[in-house]
């Protein structure tokens, strides 16, 4: 199932409002998928979502061929997400929705003046302990080839139906040591939201917030990441954002603007698996890993 045209206009405020009663999401709907028209990167559009994320590397001031922050693929992304996201046949209950696991592959670094064709297919829905999880296969094509390819896992709460799964084995983590901290700004959502089209009201409005069940809007878990990865580049990249290759991590605490957060790192057999940590020593994001190209393209 293929649609060409996603949610747009009014009509994504009544689909998200409708969608707040909805039962379950609907599993017909595996397989459908969104591709756009060519999205052509922009320097000021790069260099904002950089900024956003107070990523100020060199790479990213360059007009011409410049290089484009590596989790600028999720504003590429958001063009599709929302076709994707905000079907109405999908009923996806989006106050319920946080973002639970990502998974990046960097075949080609995005530069300035790219044109970027994005896609994205639901590949699975599934159930979890306390709601359901919908995988979204996401490939950003250049010059007809892949540039880009990840799964981004959505997980809606909902009634809960057991234990739950496996905490993991600790005996199986690294030693991980710190590594570097950073601060999400108090400012940071609105900001981002500005850079990357998310505008889901969790992360800047009060009401929303407690309607999902949370104290207070959370930043984006994609900005935090886009901070974890330019930490990641700095320390083990040689501050090359070309040379990342891969990056993935499960988000597994909301982060609140103010915190500041540890990163922990271990290498083990040439990937660089990381940990970040809230101010009480929790894991916001986990599972975390990073591959690096030797030189960069």
């Amino acid at each position: 199932m293929t649609e060409a045209k996603g949610v747009s206009g009014w009509a994504k405020a009544s689909v998200a409002v409708r969608n707040i009663f909805s039962s379950g999401i609907n599993r017909d709907l595996v397989d459908f998928s969104v591709e756009k028209e060519p999205f052509e990167l922009t320097h000021g559009d790069t260099l904002a979502y950089a900024l956003a994320c107070n990523d100020s590397n060199p790479s990213y001031f360059e007009k011409d061929g410049g290089l484009a922050p590596p989790l600028f693929v999720s504003r590429v992304f958001m063009v599709v997400a929302e076709g994707i996201l905000l079907h109405p046949k999908l009923k996806l209950n989006v106050l319920k929705m946080v973002h639970a696991e990502q998974s990046i592959e960097f075949l080609t670094p995005l530069r300035v003046g790219m044109k970027i064709v994005p896609r994205a297919r639901i590949a699975a829905v599934r159930e979890a302990s306390s709601g359901e999880m919908v995988d979204v296969e996401i490939e950003c094509l250049h010059d007809g080839a892949v540039a880009v390819k990840g799964v981004a896992t959505m997980f809606v709460r909902g009634k809960r139906r057991g234990a739950g799964g496996s905490k993991g084995n600790a005996a199986d983590e690294p030693s991980f040591e710190a590594a570097d901290s950073f601060s999400v700004d108090p400012g940071q959502p609105a900001k981002y939201a500005a850079a990357s089209g998310d505008y889901n009201p969790i992360h800047r409005k009060m009401l929303a917030a407690r309607l999902a069940g949370f104290k207070a809007p959370i930043a984006h878990g994609l900005c935090v990441l886009a901070m974890t990865a330019a930490s990641l580049v700095k320390l083990y990249g040689d501050n090359d954002p070309a040379r990342l290759k891969s990056l993935s991590v499960r988000f597994s605490k909301p982060v609140f603007p103010g915190q500041e957060l540890t990163l922990k790192t271990a290498l083990v057999d040439g990937v660089y698996r990381f940990v970040l940590e809230n101010p009480k020593g929790k894991p916001v994001l986990k599972n975390g890993s990073a591959t690096f190209r030797a030189v960069s393209r």
